[in-house]
């Protein structure tokens, strides 16, 4: 009998060793689990810290946007209207009709509603070109030159088919350059976002057309084809090293035949 009280004592001292044992195990990796939590939370909150301040770096360095409806107005040109034809020397900024080109913001377009004088205009000297350009309204933005330069009719040749354009002006930021020759007026095809048009066309600066091919080319005197002293028109009638760096550029011109 006192054997067996003494088996059973060992056993329930074992037993009870043997459950402080299993609650310090546990113990241990509560504290490892707390701990892992804790760094883990810390790193988290390290990387969060980090992308807060590259976005803020990021937002630094981007350029300043401005909402499209703070831009001067796009000018697309209707059928009936004169327009100025632009491109400047690098074939960057030019203005076609369209009010996807760089220089359709505030463009001087007129509609011809008769014989009389009348004024287009190009410039660059807006928000809106500075920021599509250089992603700056407040960017530096000077064209330089020409590569092309008419006066046009959107659909001249059933708008205003018997128009007579004659160039008498051309002005850079104000100022006055050269006329060398005479205009003509002649009926082309321009293409413009995709859809063709029959326009009336004076050409100002036009290094690929050949004046004694074109068959419908007419002044106020008359069918060029029919002048005695042809050489006086021409489908360059300036110097285009004149034009030199501009924002604004001014056309004025009489419209006869109407």
């Amino acid at each position: 009998m006192a054997k067996t009280k003494k088996v059973l004592a060992f056993l329930l001292a074992a037993m009870m060793m043997s459950a402080a044992f299993t609650a310090c195990g546990d113990s241990e990796d509560g504290s490892k689990e707390s701990s892992s939590k804790a760094e883990s939370s810390e790193e988290s909150s390290e990387e969060e810290s980090s992308e807060t301040s590259d976005e803020a770096s990021d937002a630094e360095s981007t350029p300043q946007q401005v909402p499209q409806g703070d831009f001067e107005e796009a000018v697309a040109v209707k059928s009936g209207e004169a327009y100025l034809s632009m491109v400047d020397s690098q074939w960057r900024l030019q203005y076609t009709g369209s009010d996807s080109d760089y220089l359709c913001y505030d463009a001087g377009v007129v509609p011809i509603t008769g014989n009389g004088e009348y004024t287009v205009s190009v410039t660059c000297d807006t928000d809106a070109a500075r920021f599509n350009t250089t992603g700056d309204v407040n960017g530096d933005l000077v064209a330089s030159g020409t590569a092309f330069m008419a006066v046009q009719i959107m659909d001249g040749a059933t708008a205003t088919p018997n128009a007579v354009i004659e160039v008498t002006s051309v002005k850079t930021d104000g100022t006055e350059v050269p006329l060398t020759k005479k205009s003509y007026t002649n009926t082309e095809e321009t293409e413009i976002n995709g859809e063709k048009h029959n326009n009336i066309r004076s050409n100002i600066y036009n290094q690929w057309a050949s004046d004694d091919k074109i068959a419908d080319a007419r002044s106020a005197e008359g069918n060029i084809s029919d002048l005695a002293d042809k050489s006086a028109y021409s489908a360059t009638i300036l110097d285009p090293s004149a034009i030199g760096d501009w924002k604004t550029v001014e056309v004025t011109f009489n419209i006869t035949g109407m």
